[in-house]
């Protein structure tokens, strides 16, 4: 039977990776049609697809709390997550005594939030600008024309070493710290309480790395985030060493698989659709239109959890306190009210920015105009030297509830 005849209960698979990887679109399509919220029993949890939807949750951080948990994870091991005071699975992946800005709520929140920026201004993002060039110049160097290339291994480098300039790393320790963030990437996994926890471990030695950089920025202060963060102040004292370590491994964490994901999305994507990469090729005023458009297709981070912290309804379905919400923004940008013919992959596409990739609202990615940058000077970059690309073969998928990323992608470039 097929996804048209089947009831949407055999249908939704929520933890089961290998229903991302069976091009979920169809059910979401039927989702947003027949239930936009669909009440997964054994979670209890309401799953959202449509746009409009996920965009009321995310803005009304007061009636949907990100303190209870954002992973599936953290439901799941009730005896970690279960109580709201308690550690929920993604906080227990960090040192003690540090604020995961991605666990709380407002105001806290914002005010986390507002010791970090200057290291994401305008400003910040001008003087970085240069070496990301650079780093994009090398990359580009290392391709061979014609042969095939592994270029998920090749879009893993640039956002190592573009994070670990925005920290204040040294990008001789790249290696180490892709592999730091790798682990950290298990934190919304399909692994058992056990793996999750042996994972964990891992990061003793990453906090004394961060430590590490920390005592050199005091001695010699940049623009990174590190000297942004010593210099800062919370709760009128300096900013607390746990916070500056939860900061400099929560941006270890959130942004480079994501980013990878999203660059080697958007070879993936225009390799796929020849048509696009030749437009692209011929004016590169659309290349922050294809980077757009890149962030809605791929969607690097499927979905995040959201608790309810009193009762309401969303399109009069009843959300109890303490039930919880899925934001499917993969199934939100391919909404056919906000996206028409969201199925076509067009870098010209007029509503293109109206994706959700980054989230929306209180918890959008702090670090967005930074991706957005790096992305769009990698592809110019690319382009400038091969403006024909093609896939040399499929690219194996990664396994994975959250993360919508591949292990390789073998990609044939030329001129």
């Amino acid at each position: 039977m097929t996804t048209v005849e089947l009831p949407l209960r055999d249908l939704v698979r929520i933890e089961d990776p290998q229903f991302y990887l069976d091009d979920p679109f169809p059910v979401f399509a039927r989702m947003r049609a027949e239930a936009p919220v669909w009440y997964y029993e054994p979670l209890d949890t309401f799953v959202l697809t449509k746009h409009e939807d996920i965009r009321f949750v995310n803005r009304n951080p007061a009636l949907f709390s990100n303190a209870r948990g954002i992973f599936l994870n953290d439901i799941k091991y009730a005896q970690i997550a279960a109580q709201a005071d308690g550690p929920t699975i993604t906080d227990s992946f960090f040192p003690p005594g540090g604020e995961q800005i991605g666990t709380t709520d407002p105001p806290r929140h914002h005010e986390l939030r507002r010791v970090a920026s200057p290291a994401f201004s305008a400003k910040a993002l001008q003087l970085m600008e240069g070496e990301i060039r650079g780093y994009c110049a090398d990359l580009v160097d290392s391709i061979v024309p014609g042969a095939v290339t592994d270029w998920m291994e090749l879009a893993g480098i640039l956002p190592i070493r573009v994070g670990s300039l925005l920290i204040g790393l040294p990008d001789a320790d790249r290696d180490q710290v892709r592999h730091w963030s790798d682990e950290l990437e298990k934190l919304g996994g399909d692994l058992t309480l056990e793996e999750l926890q042996s994972a964990a471990a891992e990061f003793a030695t990453l906090r004394s790395y961060i430590l590490e950089n920390m005592e050199a920025k005091r001695a010699a202060p940049g623009y990174d985030l590190l000297s942004t963060l010593l210099e800062a102040e919370l709760d009128d004292r300096k900013v607390s060493e746990a916070n500056v370590v939860m900061f400099a491994m929560t941006m270890i964490a959130a942004g480079s698989d994501t980013t990878r994901a999203l660059l080697a999305g958007l070879v993936w994507a225009l390799a796929k659709h020849p048509d696009q990469l030749a437009r692209v090729a011929a004016d590169r005023s659309l290349v922050p239109g294809a980077v757009e458009e890149g962030l809605r297709w791929v969607t690097p981070a499927r979905a995040f959890l959201r608790t309810a912290t009193a009762d309401t309804e969303i399109r009069g379905q009843v959300v109890r306190e303490g039930q919880h919400v899925y934001n499917m923004y993969m199934a939100a940008n391919r909404d056919e009210e906000i996206f028409p013919d969201p199925e076509r992959f067009d870098v010209a596409r007029p509503e293109n920015d109206l994706h959700q990739a980054f989230g929306i609202g209180t918890h959008v990615c702090i670090g967005a105009r930074l991706v957005r940058l790096e992305a769009g000077i990698l592809l110019n970059a690319l382009l400038d030297r091969f403006p024909r690309f093609e896939l040399a073969a499929e690219p194996v998928p990664v396994h994975h509830m959250i993360r919508n990323s591949w292990h390789d992608m073998p990609v044939i470039f030329g001129s």
